[in-house]
């Protein structure tokens, strides 16, 4: 799911109070968002995620 409000994709990890619970795919704090903040995340969400990631893991900061 992509928290538009936040411009961040994370996994829905629990619901409560007509909230989500949300964690990046690759781990971390959890953030609360609310349901008319977030929508499906779209192929190229996805593919952001997993860039991030190894550039991360390789030691590389990058910035949009």
């Amino acid at each position: 799911m992509v928290d538009v409000r936040r411009d961040r994709v994370g996994e829905v990890m629990s619901t409560a109070d007509g909230r989500l619970w949300l964690r990046a795919p690759v781990g971390g704090r959890e953030w609360e968002a609310l349901p008319c903040d977030v929508q499906p995340a779209t192929a190229n969400d996805q593919l952001r995620v997993k860039v991030a990631d190894a550039n991360h893991r390789s030691g590389r900061r990058w910035t949009r």
